[in-house]
This record gives C-alpha cells, structure tokens and sequence, in this order.
C-alpha cells in the first residue's frame, strides 16, 4: 500500500506560491470538495517546516478557496476575544505573541502567516482568528480574566463566591499538570461558574455576548475537569469549535490548526495500529476507554458530517525544535535547540518517498478502503505506526527536509 501511495503522490515546490501550482490546486480541491471546514495538522509542535507550508496552505485556501476564519488549538479565551480588540495590522503580530503557544506565536517559522493576515487586515480583508483550546494559557487569560468575569457575569456573585471561582482558575495556571486540589476548591470553582451561567439564563437575554460568556464559562468548566478529573480535551476543544463554527462565524468556511493528533476523523486509526509498542498500551485500555475515545476531528465529524476535511503533515529528515512542550504553559522557549527527525522504516511512506527525492508530495488517501494499512509518523512524530489512515485522514502532505521553529 506504501509503495502504490508513493508512486502516485503528487510533487510540488514548497517554497514557492502555492497558488502558481494549477495542478496542486487542482488537487486540493478534488481533496476539499464542498466541505468548510479544513483541518490542517503538523506531526510535532517543533516542526517548523508544516508551519511554513501551512502557512502558505492558509493563503491558498483564503484567496482561492474562499475560507476566512482561522482556528488554532490554542486559548480560546484570549484569541477569539483578543481579535475583536484589533484595529490595525501592527496590533497583530504582538496579539499573537502574547496569546498563542510560543511555536506558533513567537517563533520565525510562523513570519510567513502572521505577514500575510497583516496584509489581509490592512487591505480591509476578513480573515478571522479565534482558538478553540480549553487550556487558557494566553497573555489575556492570565492577567486579565478574572477581573473582566469580576466585573460582568460575576457580579451577582458574593465575594466568597467569586473568591472560589479565583482559587480554582488560579490553580489551573500554576498547577494544571499537578495532584488535583482539594476537594472543597474543586466543588466551589464549579459551583462558581454554575452560579454565572444561572444568573446569564436567568437575564433572558440572548445576545451574541451572552450566548458567548456562556461558551467560555463552559469552556472553564471543561477545562477543569480535563485537569482534576480526566476529562476528554478533545471534547472540550471539539464543542468550542462547535459553538465557533455555529454561533460565532455562522456560514464562514473554518481552517482549523492544530497537531496531527487531533484532527483524527476515526479514533479507530488508533485503536487498530499494529505495531507491538502503541498494541501493548491498546490491549490495556478497557472496553470503555476505547469507546470513549475521541479526537476534534472525529467529534466535529459527527457534529458536522460530511463537512470537514483533514490533511496532516509528515516529515522525511532534518531537525525540529526540541523544546517545543515547554510551551505548553505558556513560557517562551529557545527555538534553536533541535534534534533529528527520527529513522523511517524501509517499508514506511517516509523512507519510500526519501527514495524518490522529492522535496514535499500530496498523497491523496480518500480512496483508502478501511482495510488498507500503511507505515508512516503522521499521528504523531515521535512514533511510526502501521495503521488504516485513510479512516482518519483524507489527505497527507510530505516534506522532506524538517526545519526547526528557528
């Protein structure tokens, strides 16, 4: 099955406008069809060659295809309030510093995306940026939050009220990857947040700005219990989508960004791998762990069936940013600090498609029956799998050559 995708893989100049590719194009669009919601995935945070194809992939996909809101795996406090504050293009490059993860924010790999949603905003364009993330980990989450919920939907609530909404948020910036807290914090934080959606109901008022104070207090709610009790933050993340794609940007065509990971349209590309390694920690999951088991992609697929089309992204060889997770608290990170891309194996896509040299190739997988399997990284870098990707996927891109964030 490799060795049929690889000679039937579709080579382009990354580097170069996409747009200038009438056969890249012509693909692309066999790939998206109808469909408004793109779902566009790198296979490690470190990566910054998908950044810069992706980046080049979101022109693409606004000027030619017509898509217009731009969805990151990331804060979906800060981002999608953030952008309503912005008035000018030299607003937009320090927004997304401060409240995106540092790889996507801060780091050089991103220039080419950030440079041209500037030019789009500066031309009087439309192309909206928000996030669908759950973890509030954005420069305006963590300082301004609290007060801004203090002073509007927690204004009914008395000060010990609103002081166990504090506690608990606080907690979950300083100490979201540690033991959970105690259970009276725990049960007053979501008490806190229930006493604001009840007195937002209680209003009877549904205007855009309460319909969206009640999807971010829900959206804390969730992200707590990601953190205390286990929760899915693929739900979490997948219903801030929903109400992004529904309530916010109602007829918008959405690109959504986020890992590999988490664009899966089938968690079964999971659940069937082959290899011994990913097997093992399979065979240890109970029945119900599996069929809990979901992606963004494979929620939003029942949410919006037929609507949504995921490419991921793979590497042949090169580097990536090695401390890319230190991000995920929202710490600024030292993009120059790298390592290899991982060895292919000789029958994985990768290792096939080094054989032919080319520098980047689209693979169409929509074809793929349930039953076809194949060798590759794109669930994730740090792992080859033998998996059914094409229940998961519709397309893949290949790089060769892996860049850090640098």
């Amino acid at each position: 099955m490799a060795s049929r995708l690889a000679e039937a893989a579709l080579p382009f100049d990354a580097a170069q406008d996409l747009g200038q590719d009438a056969k890249l194009v012509e693909a692309l669009a066999a790939v998206i069809g109808d469909r408004d919601i793109v779902m566009l995935g790198e296979p490690s945070h470190g990566d910054g060659s998908s950044i810069r194809l992706r980046g080049r992939l979101v022109e693409l996909l606004h000027r030619r295809f017509g898509f217009d809101v731009l969805a990151f795996e990331a804060d979906f406090w800060s981002l999608t309030r953030g952008w309503e504050a912005i008035s000018e293009p030299a607003q937009i490059r320090p927004f997304a510093d401060g409240n995106l993860y540092d790889f996507w924010g801060r780091a050089p790999a991103v220039d080419g995306l950030w440079t041209y949603v500037e030019a789009v905003f500066a031309k009087g364009g439309r192309l909206d940026v928000c996030g669908f993330d759950c973890r509030l980990k954005g420069e305006m989450a963590r300082e301004n939050l609290t007060a801004t919920l203090r002073s509007t939907v927690g204004a009914n609530l008395s000060d010990e009220q609103f002081k166990a909404f504090a506690d608990g948020y606080a907690a979950l910036q300083t100490a979201e990857f540690a033991a959970p807290p105690q259970k009276e914090l725990q049960e007053g934080y979501f008490a806190s947040i229930d006493r604001m959606i009840a007195s937002l109901k209680q209003e009877n008022v549904s205007t855009d700005a309460v319909k969206q104070a009640q999807a971010e207090l829900s959206s804390l709610a969730a992200w707590a219990g990601v953190a205390w009790k286990g929760s899915s933050r693929d739900e979490a993340m997948a219903a801030n989508l929903e109400w992004l794609v529904t309530q916010k940007f109602p007829g918008r065509k959405v690109i959504v960004w986020a890992h590999n990971n988490h664009i899966l349209k089938n968690p079964t590309v999971y659940l069937d791998i082959r290899d011994p390694g990913p097997a093992q920690q399979i065979a240890a999951m109970s029945e119900a762990q599996k069929a809990a088991l979901s992606y963004v992609g494979s929620v939003s697929s029942r949410t919006f069936p037929g609507r949504g089309c995921a490419i991921a992204t793979t590497l042949g060889r090169g580097e990536t940013s090695a401390l890319f997770y230190k991000a995920l608290d929202g710490s600024q990170i030292d993009f120059t600090v790298t390592r290899p891309v991982p060895a292919h194996a000789s029958d994985s896509i990768e290792a096939l498609l080094l054989e032919k040299n080319a520098e980047a190739a689209l693979l169409d997988l929509r074809d793929l029956s349930h039953a076809d399997f194949f060798r590759s990284r794109l669930i994730d870098l740090s792992y080859p799998a033998d998996a059914p990707f094409g229940r998961g996927y519709d397309a893949a891109i290949y790089l060769r050559d892996g860049r850090g964030l640098a």
